[in-house]
């Protein structure tokens, strides 16, 4: 049977089957083991070689693995001594724009791996562009986009508000199911054959208003993180402006700097 891919995750046509990349797979289990202390902050874990062969994969497929586990902040690499323990992430905080993949995943497929994801859509409509949006997008101020608002769910907990402006002239129809029940990011690759590639974005501090408590049954000046980004495909074509509102009690920013 063929089965059709979307970076960490295949899926097999016809079924909700999914089979996870290995290099997933890997990490997930490493992480259990330092979540359950297996491995404990601050000491030191196999090498990447002793670890292929316990996990029989390439160095190459490892070394993705533990990329991955850098990125999300569970490990740190001193140069000349090995892979360190740091101090791991509560199951419960989920990482922003970490930076882990080759690829913009979007919101479900990022988090798909550590929880359960799901959405509500609160509207969908087609509008010619606000200005603010048309001049991120570089168009006429005319020019349709879907205009879309959606809750978005981590185990049925509601974390995030999500305005989204995507061009109509790139994706003319957006069906409602795929906004409600499935991955927008998967549907645009499937509908242009293209892989969404790029993702500049803005990251704020604010305090959450009445526009979105009754959608987060949060209470009116919660801490928020806003995030404001321009999404473009592979071949440099942008289709999307967004906004998310996203709980500053559910996702942490980490960043990564490495001196001389």
């Amino acid at each position: 049977m063929p089965v059709t891919c979307y970076t960490d995750i295949c899926r097999f046509p016809g079924t909700n089957q999914t089979m996870v990349a290995r290099y997933i797979e890997i990490k997930n289990s490493i992480k259990e083991a330092i979540q359950q202390q297996h491995y404990l902050p601050g000491s030191k874990i196999p090498s990447e070689r002793e670890l292929a062969t316990r996990y029989n994969v390439t160095r190459v497929t490892l070394q993705k693995a533990m990329h991955v586990l850098e990125q999300e902040g569970f490990i740190e690499r001193i140069h000349g001594k090995g892979m360190f323990v740091s101090g791991a992430i509560a199951d419960n905080v989920f990482l922003l724009n970490n930076g882990a993949s080759d690829s913009i995943l979007g919101f479900s497929r990022e988090f798909g791996q550590q929880a359960k994801i799901t959405s509500r859509l609160v509207s969908q409509n087609i509008i010619p562009a606000p200005a603010s949006v048309a001049q991120a997008l570089n168009l006429a101020q005319d020019q349709p986009v879907h205009a879309i608002r959606r809750v978005r769910y981590i185990d049925n907990e509601p974390v995030l508000v999500e305005d989204s402006w995507v061009i109509c002239a790139v994706i003319a129809t957006i069906p409602d199911v795929v906004l409600d029940k499935g991955s927008l990011y998967e549907y645009i690759e499937r509908v242009t054959a293209k892989k969404i590639k790029f993702y500049n974005s803005v990251i704020e501090a604010d305090l959450f208003d009445e526009t979105f408590t009754a959608l987060l049954s949060v209470a009116p000046g919660t801490p928020m993180l806003k995030v404001t980004g321009i999404t473009k495909l592979d071949d440099g074509t942008p289709f999307n402006y967004s906004c998310s509102y996203n709980r500053a009690d559910k996702f942490k920013i980490k960043n990564n700097w490495v001196g001389n």
